[in-house]
């Protein structure tokens, strides 16, 4: 028979499990309160170096799209493709150079001769100028072109213009590209950058030719522009040995302007002080407030343009401060109530209840995910193997998740999430035309075991979710704690995550990582 417990030794009972709720909540504040104190400084520096990391993504991916077109060029002129004697056949190559690629200013192809064929688009038509050396001078030939066979008008034109003069010619034999720092364009006067690259003459000795692109500043700062209002932070370019830099955004007001000049001098200033860092977090005052600013390079390799990105460290810990009190008084919700209902249940039955463990809905923990964002341990994909920009199946874009997998495996594991664009939109899984759900786990599986091993399947757990009525898989990964590599024909490729991206080591650099980052007892 149950007895029920006395009055007394229940409001004792009940007196001290309050005493002992109060003092788990203020230690639980006072946990939260030093942890923030102690990373605070982290947090900002993280979340600085990721948008600084996200800026750069687009502006690198169209140099990289520049130094594409360099190279393939290069490829023409090595392969005798190139006759600068026939100006309609050098239209028919280099129109579509700038017609699919807006930010391209103009293209050059010039000889040691002193011979040179540049084109520009200019509104609804083409400019081309054809250089000849002359005994004294050079003769400028200007036409104009509805189409590449189809010129409207022609001119010439007296001119000491010599290409080989200018800062983009340079005979590079290794192949390399080369970057000038700013400089005056001759035909619009616009300054800019110029990229460019060399290779010898098929078939004549001691005969080169240079090929450059043009990218005026403007075209940069447009680029950086894009989409700034949904940035934090100042984003800036900066050429550091002629000490111009160029802000993203320009105030509209001279005094705004004048201040954001000034702030970035003084982080460029303190930046140079300290041997030019890349990607660590420089701390320095302007006004009454503590800003946080970072560079690096803006083609790798090379440091003749440097990104950066410049915060205020309160507008940095803004969100910060808006997550943390929203946990801990999730944190404190939660305590209370779940203390309050075992109170309730002691001060009802003189015991303690039994409780189910709580489970997470897949579906919340997905949208949590969303909202969290891309970042070490967060990566989003659009499709499982379909180009969306060309509606067809591609290994590409398999080899691009696969990639993110493989680098959770190899850093501190993480979430992927198909079926969701960049901005975080649940786009779902109907562009990759799967006949059922089975048949696309079925395809995910195969191709982990085929790429990566069936040995680590053990450390991939893959869920199939719907929300909106649309699919999304979420592949949660565990560090696999050796090795692991992505397999692509007979190559095998290690990765790593680096803020929200998938990085490639070369072999020197895994070996270092792996030293640095596996357990000592498994080196040995």
């Amino acid at each position: 028979m149950h007895l029920p417990t006395p009055p007394t030794r229940k409001k004792s009972l009940f007196l001290s499990l309050a005493l002992s709720l109060a003092g788990f909540l203020l230690i639980l504040f006072c946990l939260n309160l030093y942890q923030y104190l102690r990373v605070k400084s982290d947090v900002a520096s993280s979340m600085l170096q990721e948008i600084n990391a996200k800026e750069l993504g687009g502006l690198r991916n169209f140099f990289s799209t520049i130094e594409e077109k360099l190279t393939i060029v290069r490829d023409w002129g090595k392969n005798g493709v190139l006759d600068s004697r026939d100006t309609i056949s050098l239209n028919k190559k280099f129109f579509p150079f700038i017609n699919k690629q807006k930010r391209i200013s103009g293209v050059l192809l010039a000889d040691n001769s002193g011979w040179e064929y540049f084109v520009l688009l200019n509104k609804d038509h083409w400019l081309t100028r054809i250089t000849q050396p002359e005994s004294q001078g050079a003769m400028a030939v200007y036409t104009t072109w509805k189409q590449p066979e189809k010129s409207i008008s022609s001119h010439e034109k007296s001119t000491r213009y010599d290409p080989r003069k200018r800062p983009w010619f340079h005979h590079i034999r290794d192949g390399k590209i080369f970057w000038t720092s700013l400089y005056s364009f001759k035909e619009t006067g616009k300054k800019g950058i110029t990229a460019s690259v060399s290779w010898d003459r098929p078939a004549k000795k001691n005969s080169f030719y240079v090929f450059g692109i043009d990218i005026s500043l403007e075209q940069i700062q447009q680029l950086m522009h894009h989409d700034q209002g949904k940035k934090r932070g100042i984003i800036f370019l900066v050429n550091a040995a002629e000490n111009s830099i160029l802000p993203a955004n320009k105030p509209v007001e001279k005094e705004g302007a004048l201040e954001t000049n000034r702030l970035l001098s003084t982080l460029v200033d303190t930046w140079k002080a300290a041997d030019r860092p890349v990607l660590e977090t420089i701390r320095f005052s302007s006004g009454s407030q503590q800003w946080l600013g970072s560079l690096q390079p803006l083609v790798q390799d090379r440091s003749v343009f440097w990104i950066g990105v410049a915060a205020p460290e309160k507008e940095l810990l803004s969100k910060l401060h808006h997550t943390l009190f929203r946990i801990d008084l999730t944190d404190f919700l939660v305590a209370t109530a779940g203390g309050m209902l075992l109170l309730f249940m002691i001060w009802k039955n003189g015991g303690f209840g039994q409780s189910e463990p709580v489970k997470i809905d897949p579906v919340v923990r997905l949208h949590a995910l969303i909202n969290q964002g891309e970042g070490a341990d967060v990566e989003f994909k659009s499709t499982v193997r379909t180009n969306l920009k060309t509606g067809k199946k591609g290994k590409e874009i398999e080899f691009a998740w696969l990639k993110s997998v493989v680098a959770f495996m190899n850093s501190k594991g993480g979430t992927l999430l198909i079926g969701v664009d960049d901005t975080g939109r649940i786009t779902g899984l109907d562009a990759d035309n799967f006949e059922n759900n089975d048949r696309c786990l079925l395809h995910l599986k195969n191709l982990i075991n085929q790429h990566i091993g069936a040995e680590f399947s053990g450390f991939v757990t893959i869920s199939l979710l719907s929300s909106e009525e649309k699919d999304v898989l979420m592949i949660d990964v565990i560090r696999a704690g050796r090795p692991v590599f992505l397999k692509i024909g007979k190559n095998e490729e290690f990765y790593i995550r680096s803020g929200p991206s998938s990085v490639k080591l070369s072999p020197s650099q895994m070996i270092s990582y792996v030293l640095q980052n596996l357990p000592a007892k498994k080196r040995t």
